[in-house]
């Protein structure tokens, strides 16, 4: 038993070794203004990660994201973890583009405040899915990534809701799903 101990914990010992690590996010503010309703945005989404191999990664983004619609005065604050498994599936010969797909599954916690009313309720969100995506590999160091698309589901609960996130599943592809990062590798 003592055997297959010490052979388990040398093999992952050995996998966190040799493994290639990176870290970087995206941060993001939208300002909408959709039928009179006025809607500000903030997302800060740090990201750490290591590669396997040539193939798979392990992930996430650990970030805040806050919402305020001006019109109806209702805020929403939410902190977000969303662990993920990569599969690259291309690589150019010279290695400068990348495509992948993650695996993606996610939660968020936080609260709704109401601005007519001295209360604020419990926001929860949560999602299960996949999303392509694609990597800028400028140096061996330093990469711009771009995913494009979720298929999947993305869930809220009321106050959630209330706070101007949606429930919704299916195909996306539009660009308004876009999102731009980057990837400083160790």
């Amino acid at each position: 038993m003592k055997k297959l101990l010490f052979t388990a914990l040398m093999a992952v010992s050995s996998l966190f070794v040799s493994a290639q690590y990176y870290a970087g996010g995206q941060l993001g503010f939208w300002h909408e203004d959709t039928k009179g309703e006025t809607t500000n945005s903030l997302t800060i989404l740090p990201e750490l990660g290591m590669n396997l191999d040539d193939s798979w990664a392990v992930g996430a983004t650990v970030g805040y994201g806050y919402n305020h619609i001006c019109g109806v005065g209702v805020s929403s604050h939410l902190f977000q973890f969303n662990p993920y498994l990569r599969y690259t599936y291309f690589r150019s010969d010279n290695g400068l583009i990348s495509l992948f797909v993650d695996g993606t599954v996610g939660i968020g916690a936080g609260w709704t405040h109401y601005k007519h009313g001295d209360d604020s309720k419990t926001a929860c969100t949560w999602q299960i899915g996949a999303a392509p995506g694609i990597a800028l590999n400028l140096t061996d160091r330093f990469s711009v990534v771009a995913h494009v698309g979720f298929l999947g589901y993305k869930g809220a609960n009321n106050a959630a809701k209330a706070g101007g996130h949606t429930e919704a599943g299916g195909l996306l592809l539009n660009s308004q799903n876009l999102s731009l990062g980057f990837y400083v590798n160790f």
